[in-house]
């Protein structure tokens, strides 16, 4: 038997503490991101709380000509360097938070506890955990994670397995039919049938065609129900299970929206965005100590506290770039009371330079407040009815409303007379389609709606 020494190249992840608190930072609404805070500077004396965040955008009204300022940017200074003061002034954010286990809290909790999980896959799971949705479910795809972070695909992969093994079942799904497969393989008894039917029939489900069912899985109609009485029995929102999955009482509007002189201004909320600053008096002591545990203790700490703020940093400009571009884009919305346009997060994602996955982890439990309302920041999001058209889902939906609630309660409009009336109102949709917008809204069919 020969030794010899070779050298070989290999990718490992490195998925240090300050790229996860920029994650963290970024996708954590605005009342746990000003709790999180708080918490870190408990833990940390060289961290300074002090008083929030100002912005100011404004947009310009489409009658504007085009040699105007397209966009003005007025940033306060509060935030963008770092100062040392005291805390007489900080916020107690305890009185209106209250922080029970959530739904990430129980994940994170379980994982560590898997014995098979080693410190490098631990990681990659956490940062997974991270990437979930309200729901549970994973909206980013795995080869785009890949290429952000410069993580092997197959290590994400095992990764995303061992996250698919925690409860509830059905976490981690990247679709409705993968959560529901994976609540039928963690059963006590797996059903052939209720699978096919998770796999390959969920439109007939939904449409409670148990004739097709019957065929499609080459059985009577008795089976079919049976085996589709599992399905309806899943869960499919894993994170509903979990009692502390339920976002916080107080909702704060990341944002407030408003039309002034014909122009869109938007003012990120000063009242519950953190200031951060670093101690100087406790920063000086890494040069002016002569014990080295305690120039190391004050290095560690600092670099904390320097991560946590340009993390901080780093959320606002995202948020106010994506706000912005928001608002450009829906600017029919706001100014004009028009329905919503398609856009998509890969649209958006492409004019901010960022992936998509980091579109959607900015506009993970954010609002904004607009004429009273305060409205999700995600529902700004929506896919155009077919690829060539230049009308969203979203605003189908509001016509089919507007044409149901207005329709003879003796004789309801039928999914094809709605579909005729939508084409003679320039929209061209499929019967089809307008059975799928109105099952989307919990509306009945017309032979349910109509009042004998």
């Amino acid at each position: 038997m020969q030794l010899e020494q070779r050298q070989t190249l290999s990718q490992k992840l490195v998925l240090t503490q300050a790229m996860r608190q920029s994650l963290d930072c970024l996708q954590l609404s605005a009342p746990e991101l000003a709790e999180y805070v708080q918490e870190v500077a408990l833990s940390n004396p060289l961290l300074d709380v002090q008083s929030p965040t100002y912005y100011e955008t404004e947009l310009p009204s489409e009658a504007a000509p085009a040699e105007r300022e397209p966009l003005e940017v007025r940033e306060a200074d509060s935030w963008r360097g770092v100062t040392s003061s005291g805390m007489e002034d900080v916020q107690d954010f305890t009185a209106f938070l209250t922080r029970e286990k959530t739904f990430r809290d129980n994940l994170t909790e379980q994982i560590g506890q898997m014995k098979l999980v080693d410190d490098e896959l631990l990681r990659l799971c956490r940062f997974l955990i991270d990437c979930l949705d309200e729901r549970g479910y994973l909206d980013c795809p795995l080869e785009e994670l890949s290429r952000e972070f410069d993580i092997p695909l197959f290590s994400l992969e095992q990764a995303l397995f061992a996250v698919q093994m925690l409860d509830p079942p059905g976490v981690g799904a990247r679709n409705l039919s993968e959560c529901l497969m994976l609540q039928l393989a963690q059963g006590r008894s797996l059903d052939p049938l209720a699978l096919k039917i998770a796999r390959d029939g969920l439109e007939m489900l939904g449409k409670r065609n148990f004739s097709g069912l019957s065929v499609l899985l080459g059985v009577s109609v008795g089976e079919a129900r049976a085996a589709a009485s599992k399905v309806l029995a899943l869960n499919p929102i894993p994170s509903r299970s979990f009692a502390g999955s339920e976002q916080i009482a107080y909702v704060a509007p990341d944002a407030e929206f408003s039309v002034q002189q014909g122009q869109l201004v938007i003012e990120l909320n000063e009242r519950i965005l953190p200031r951060l600053s670093v101690n100087a008096e406790y920063a000086a002591l890494m040069n002016t100590s002569d014990d080295p545990e305690v120039q190391r203790y004050v290095k560690e700490k600092l670099s904390e506290a320097q991560a946590l703020i340009k993390g901080v940093h780093t959320r606002c400009d995202t948020l106010i770039q994506m706000l912005t571009l928001i608002g450009r884009e829906q600017h029919g919305f706001f100014c004009g009371g028009e329905a919503l346009l398609p856009v998509t997060m890969q649209q958006l994602s492409e004019k901010m330079g960022v992936s998509t996955s980091t579109v959607s982890r900015a506009a993970q439990n954010k609002y904004i407040q607009f004429q009273g309302r305060i409205i999700p920041v995600r529902s700004f999001f929506t896919t155009a009815i077919r690829p060539d058209a230049a009308v969203s889902s979203h605003a189908v939906k509001q016509r089919l409303q507007s044409l149901i609630r207005a329709e003879d309660p003796a004789a309801p409009l039928s999914d094809e007379a709605l579909r005729l009336t939508l084409s003679a109102l320039g929209i061209e949709v499929s019967r089809r389609a307008v059975a799928k917008y109105r099952a989307e809204m919990d509306i009945p069919s017309s032979s349910q709606r109509k009042k004998r």
